[in-house]
């Protein structure tokens, strides 16, 4: 009789395995988000469909502050979370770079909306209030 090979499996390659099967699947026309544009405060969160949502977590503003000098002009970026059932993906939107795709989102694109005007930058050591986002969401 043949030995056994015992491959030692991690937590955390099973956890990967899992989170890819959930987010993972195939979609038919039907199945397709439909296109929309949304707008959403800080912390909200859109259901897309059953079992799966986006909340808007909040922006990264790292621009130079109006009243300041600075060596980089920073970026302002979006995170959001993706949740299909019970897993959770984090991913960022920046303001002149591709959208993110994901195959939880049934062929779908999320990108920023270009007609919405960036907030207005803060003061230094007075970062600049929560502000809301716009997004689009396209067909693949």
């Amino acid at each position: 009789m043949p030995a056994l090979l015992r491959v030692p499996v991690r937590a955390p390659a099973l956890l990967l395995l899992a989170g890819a099967s959930l987010l993972g699947g195939c979609a038919t026309s039907h199945d397709r988000l439909p296109e929309a544009r949304y707008t959403l405060a800080e912390h909200q969160v859109l259901p897309l469909a059953e079992r799966l949502s986006i909340t808007y977590e909040g922006a990264e503003d790292s621009r130079c502050p109006d009243n300041a000098r600075c060596v980089w002009a920073g970026q302002l970026s979006y995170r959001f979370t993706l949740r299909v059932g019970s897993v959770a993906q984090a991913f960022y939107l920046v303001p002149g770079r591709p959208g993110y795709m994901s195959p939880a989102l049934r062929g779908s694109r999320i990108v920023l909306d270009h007609l919405t005007p960036p907030p207005p930058r803060g003061m230094a050591n007075n970062p600049p209030p929560s502000y809301p986002v716009a997004i689009n969401i396209y067909a693949q």
